[in-house]
């Protein structure tokens, strides 16, 4: 049997944001993630080829690569060669992937994203503040405590340390519901070309368990996430505290 072949033009694809502090690859990634959750693709049908994805989203073909193989790493999609790029049947589970926003993340899921700030102080960073932040003891940062949330879930519990060198006034920002990202974006233009995530595991204390509703010694999943600018320069070190009951956290590390 023949698989059926998506056509370019019935795809609803949106040309990145070359002004976007996300990665151009993450981008794509990003949309091909939530076209292949929607209605406009089925299991088993075959993705428009690279050269049309590239001419879609306005992009190189090295690009839309980096995003396809992130896809086929997290097995939403097989390459098989001769054939082309065959959907896979979606999982049960729903799938939360670290290369996006939260913000976007939520939306793709269906769920309206929101924060409440628990905690935000400008200080100096210190020696002991996480190792990314090594060539950048000393230098103000934005300490901000935020408990994520899709709906009125909680999702995940974040302290980010932001350098303040390129973005003074950062703290005056509403971070209950503007995404940290787009604000240095849009506000600073300043750009993310770099982010780096590290995952590990751990149980709930009573403080995550209360936060999160979860139980104590729940499993959770840490992600450590840097993110760097053109100039490879640190702007943000981040450790967040997701909940592993009901949803998939991903990341794929992708050779250049």
């Amino acid at each position: 049997m023949t698989a059926h072949q998506i056509r370019i033009q019935d795809l609803p694809i949106t040309p990145v944001d070359m002004n976007s502090p996300i990665p151009l690859y993450y981008q794509v990634e990003a949309e091909l993630r939530a076209l292949l959750n929607s209605e406009h693709v089925s299991a088993d049908s075959l993705l428009p080829t690279e050269h049309e994805l590239a001419e879609a989203y306005g992009v190189g073909r090295h690009t839309i690569r980096t995003a396809l193989s992130r896809l086929v790493n997290d097995d939403l999609i097989v390459r098989k060669a001769g054939h082309g790029t065959v959907v896979k049947s979606p999982k049960d589970r729903k799938q939360f992937s670290l290369a996006r926003s939260f913000t976007r993340q939520m939306a793709e899921m269906g769920l309206r994203a929101h924060s409440v700030v628990l905690h935000s102080e400008i200080r100096s960073i210190q020696p002991a503040d996480p190792h990314a932040l090594s060539t950048k003891v000393g230098v103000d940062c934005l300490i901000l405590d935020r408990l994520r949330l899709g709906n009125d879930e909680p999702i995940g519990l974040q302290r980010a340390f932001v350098v303040l060198e390129r973005c003074r006034g950062l703290e005056h920002t509403d971070f209950a519901n503007h995404s940290l990202y787009e604000v240095l974006s849009h506000q600073y233009h300043l750009v993310i070309t770099e982010i780096i995530h590290t995952i590990s595991a751990t149980i709930a204390d009573k403080y995550h368990a209360d936060l999160l509703q979860v139980e104590l010694h729940a499993p959770l999943l840490v992600v450590n996430t840097s993110a760097f600018l053109e100039n490879k320069e640190i702007i943000e070190s981040t450790v967040t505290y997701y909940r592993a009951d009901k949803y998939e956290y991903t990341t794929v590390q992708v050779s250049p």
